[in-house]
């Protein structure tokens, strides 16, 4: 599937996350074997056949849920844009979303367009906030 946008292809990677579609989450990631993924508390997957093999089993594990997404920070250059986006999850019959799951979704372009080389996520710290500058550290 071509992409002609970043924000294209991350609407249908979450798109196709809610869905539970193995085919659909696949069809934006780049055929490239350097991709990897990161899924919340877990090793690297790396390569194609590895990243999908850990969706197949996300999606097999998972009932049913929505997403909801926020973009965080976004950093645009030519041919690479990298988004960093809060994840909200809503499970099942549940009205309120967990607390959010920050990602990293990075896209490059090739030629048939934009699709997705890296998704690293992970829990954002719960019950207080995390500075919004570390302070500088003194070696002596």
């Amino acid at each position: 599937m071509n992409f002609p946008t970043p924000e294209a292809a991350e609407s249908a990677f979450y798109a196709a996350f809610e869905a539970r579609s193995l085919d659909a989450m696949m069809a934006v990631w780049s055929d490239d074997n350097v991709i990897a993924c990161i899924h919340p508390l877990s090793a690297p997957l790396n390569g194609v056949a590895a990243v999908a093999a850990g969706w197949r089993s996300m999606f097999e594990a998972a009932g049913q849920f929505r997403i909801q997404v926020e973009l965080a920070h976004e950093i645009r250059e030519a041919g690479l844009v990298i988004r960093i986006v809060r994840e909200y999850l809503i499970v099942g019959q549940e009205t309120e979303p967990r607390p959010p799951i920050l990602a990293t979704n990075v896209y490059r372009r090739d030629a048939d367009g934009w699709h997705m080389a890296l998704h690293h996520a992970s829990p954002l710290q719960v019950g207080g906030t995390p500075p919004a500058r570390m302070p500088p550290v003194v070696l002596h």
